[in-house]
Formats: structure tokens, sequence, C-alpha cells
């Protein structure tokens, strides 16, 4: 009795690892696919005409998708799978956009395809979700938050986004910040360095500990905004720029040395995941809207309302 129980169990635990996330997808139905009832009809149908506009002139395939929820799944995970699921984008230019709204969870998604990620970037993905969705959302106002976020999104393809000021002045300041803790951590090495050639404890003590307090109030910083590939490429820059100071102060640097212990020292790294994928036909006539084939590889950005 006991092992038909664990055997039961081990089966219920199974199933639920193995779940598939695709039958939790909406069907694609439209340009908009509003399960979560957040538009109107009119607004649906105004949003619909921006978007077929847009793709009967470039071929890039935007798709809006409203849920109630992404059961128990990550809005990035869940994003790309059902890009991939439904073939947004053509598959020889992989076009597709997705923007995807979890009303219970509260959270919102710009998914890119490969072959848009070079003018949608993750940086500018971030921006829109910040501060065009975010805002209006807060208000409840989520068709106003999804007709300028769309339009964004069109000019950044086009290499004609331009951030709203409020948005220039906030990651100005923002941008500072980095510039800020890099000044205090560079400032703390030297004085840990002269109080310990001078021997002073006391001084060297208070500089470690500033040193110390400063590369971890940054790394902090860095992880806790809302996370881009641009906080990562700040903190590892300062990284290897604290490294490489520290480094070259504390030692004199035999070059000749880690040349010959280079040679021995052999490296492999994974190539990154590349999913392919077949969608449907691609057609938009007759009332008839499928994807075409297109591929994403977890470009975009996410964020929380």
């Amino acid at each position: 009795m006991n092992i038909k129980k664990i055997s039961l169990t081990l089966l219920l635990i199974f199933s639920f690892s193995f779940a598939d996330i695709t039958t939790s997808f909406p069907q694609l139905s439209g340009r908009v696919v509003d399960t979560a009832n957040l538009l109107t009809q009119s607004q649906k149908e105004t949003l619909t005409t921006v978007l077929k506009k847009q793709e009967e002139k470039t071929s890039n395939q935007i798709v809006v998708v409203t849920l109630n929820s992404l059961d128990g799944y990550e809005i990035a995970e869940y994003s790309y799978q059902l890009g991939r699921y439904w073939g947004i984008g053509q598959k020889d230019k992989d076009n597709g956009i997705l923007l995807v709204i979890s009303l219970n969870d509260r959270k919102l998604r710009i998914e890119v395809g490969y072959g848009l990620e070079g003018a949608l970037t993750d940086k500018i993905s971030y921006e829109i979700i910040e501060y065009t969705l975010k805002p209006k959302f807060r208000q409840n106002q989520y068709y106003e938050g999804i007709y300028k976020a769309v339009n964004k999104i069109i000019l950044a393809i086009k290499g004609e986004y331009i951030q709203d000021k409020e948005v220039n002045n906030n990651s100005s300041s923002s941008e500072l910040l980095p510039i800020l803790f890099f000044m205090i951590i560079f400032v703390s090495m030297i004085f840990t360095n002269i109080s310990k050639k001078l021997r002073y404890k006391m001084l060297y003590k208070t500089s470690q500990s500033s040193l110390f307090s400063s590369f971890s109030a940054f790394f902090t910083y860095a992880f806790s905004t809302e996370f881009t590939s641009y906080s990562l490429e700040i903190a590892l820059l300062t990284f290897v720029a604290i490294f490489i100071i520290t480094f070259l102060n504390m030692k004199k640097v035999d070059f000749d040395k880690i040349r010959r212990n280079s040679k021995n020292i052999s490296s492999t790294y994974g190539s990154g995941y590349n999913g392919g994928f077949g969608g449907g036909g691609f057609s938009s006539s007759g009332g008839r809207f499928s994807g075409g084939g297109g591929s994403f590889g977890g470009g975009g950005a996410s964020g929380n309302w």
C-alpha cells in the first residue's frame, strides 16, 4: 500500500515537471489577442489597424497579448515559448514582436525576434515598459499605455525612437550612479594602498571597509534595478576595470609569465541556445491571421506594475 502511494506521488510530481506549457497558450486569433478583456472592441480594432499597416509596409509582425494569468510560469519563458509556438514573424527574417500583459500577475513583457533585436534593443524595451506602460497601467489606463507602447515599438524598429524628456532626466541621473560608485571605489583603493605602504592601520582598515562597502553597494544597485543587459554590462566593465587597476597597483605584472601560463589553459564555452521552429503559413487575408515561422531568442525586457 505504501509503495503504491509513493508510486502515485512520484507519477504526479513527474507529470507536473513535464507539463506542456503550450496547453496554457491562447489561440492566435488576430494581431490583438485580448483574453483578459482589457480593451473594448473599438480599441482592439484601432490597434489592429495600426499593426496591420505596419505589417503590410514592413512585413514586421507585432502581436499584443493580454492574459488573465501566466499559470505559474515566468513571463520571460512564457513569452518566448509563445512566440515560438505561434511563429510570429517571418521565418527568413525573424521579425516578430510580442507585447505580453498578464493582468492578475501584474507583469509585462516585450519579446523580440532575432531579426529585430538590433533595432528594438533590451534597453529600449525596458524604457518603453518603465516609462510608457507602467505609468498608464498604474492608473488603469490600459489602452492608452498599450497604444503608446505599440507606436514606440514601431518607431524603434524604424530607428526613430526618442526618449521622453522625463526619461532622459531619470536615465541621466541613474547613469551617474555607477560613475559615483566607481569614483568612491577608486579613491578607496588608492588610500588602501597608501595606508598599507605607510603602515597606517586605522586608515588601512577604514579604506578597506569603504572599498568593500562601495563594491557591494554598486552590485546591489546594478542587480536590484530592473534587470537589463545594460546593467550587467556596467557591472562587468566596472569589475574588470577595478580588477586591472588593483592588480597593477599591488604588484608588477609579469606578462611573460601570464603568456606562458595561458598556453596551458584550455577553456570551452557552450554556445547560446538558438531554438529554431516552424510556424503556420503566413496569411492575413479573409480575416485569417497566423505567424510565419519567425524565431525568438530571449531578447526584450520584463516589468511589473
